[in-house]
């Protein structure tokens, strides 16, 4: 009996041990986070509607988030694999690309274009795809745009200092924004004139859940004006936009090119980062 019960033991643990190196199950993931994709025609028709918007409309503000960057490769946070969605359901995260290998997509050159042809007063941007060229003084305020990451060699990236030094002697610190750290009042207080002043938002990519950047449209329907959401996931704001539209950024901006006579006249040849960055 005692040899059977020793046996018997190792077994057991041999079991607990495989269960246990185990990788835990994919947690299923909230209604919330599901993807959803209307038809091309269904897009077509709404894009219609926004359009005449667009051209009526005297102060348009863009505000983006990480969806516009998806199709460069580069993962979101709280898509089906993003960056936050993975940590929180155990889901495999898309790797994609490092952050300097990265090219605009379309989305980015038709807001630019759009920007340019005056169609767009401003634009509020999430995303830190491109800040990881850029560096600024913490003295004279004077920017750099560099052909690399700058925050790369960061000994502690919660105070922003890249390492490199200003012309004037000041120190050069990183210009992006981690998560729980407050926007700088002069990039907030430009957001917030422009969306108080805004008479139709353009929302596109974002699942509008960090704040206070998801607040900002709700200014422009404060001034009575209308709020266009084009996002992949449903959002909590979804009952206040004139129109919404589930698809992607890329093909909403081609078709709302089109629909605007302007898709020959967007420039997609250049990046502006590699076209100005000086160092």
């Amino acid at each position: 009996m005692p040899k059977q019960s020793k046996k018997k033991s190792k077994s057991s643990s041999q079991t607990t041990s495989e269960k246990a190196s185990e990788p835990a199950k994919p947690k299923e993931l909230p209604a919330s986070l599901k993807e959803h994709e209307e038809s091309e025609t269904s897009i077509k028709r709404k894009v219609k509607k926004l359009a005449n918007y667009l051209k009526e409309a005297k102060h348009v503000v863009i505000y983006t988030g990480a969806g516009i960057s998806t199709s460069a490769q580069l993962s979101d946070y709280r898509g089906p694999k993003g960056v936050w969605t993975a940590m929180e359901y155990g889901v495999e995260e898309y790797e994609g690309v490092e952050i300097e290998q990265a090219v605009p997509t379309y989305c980015h050159y038709a807001i630019t274009h759009l920007v340019k042809k005056d169609y767009v007063k401003y634009v509020v941007s999430t995303n830190v795809d491109g800040l990881h060229n850029v560096e600024y003084c913490n003295k004279c305020d004077k920017e750099y745009l560099r052909g690399f990451d700058v925050s790369k060699n960061e000994k502690d990236w919660t105070k922003h200092f890249t390492g490199r030094k200003c012309e004037c002697g000041g120190r050069l610190k990183d210009n992006i924004i981690h998560f729980d750290e407050d926007l700088p009042e002069k990039d907030f207080d430009q957001a917030m004139d422009h969306s108080k002043k805004g008479d139709f938002a353009l929302v596109l990519g974002t699942s509008m859940k960090v704040t206070p950047s998801c607040e900002f449209p709700l200014e422009v329907l404060d001034n009575k004006g209308m709020m266009c959401i084009v996002n992949l996931q449903k959002t909590e704001y979804d009952r206040l936009a004139t129109v919404r539209i589930f698809g992607k950024t890329d093909l909403f901006m081609q078709l709302l090119m089109t629909e605007l006579e302007e898709e020959e006249n967007v420039d997609t040849s250049f990046d502006a980062l590699q076209v100005i960055n000086i160092d």
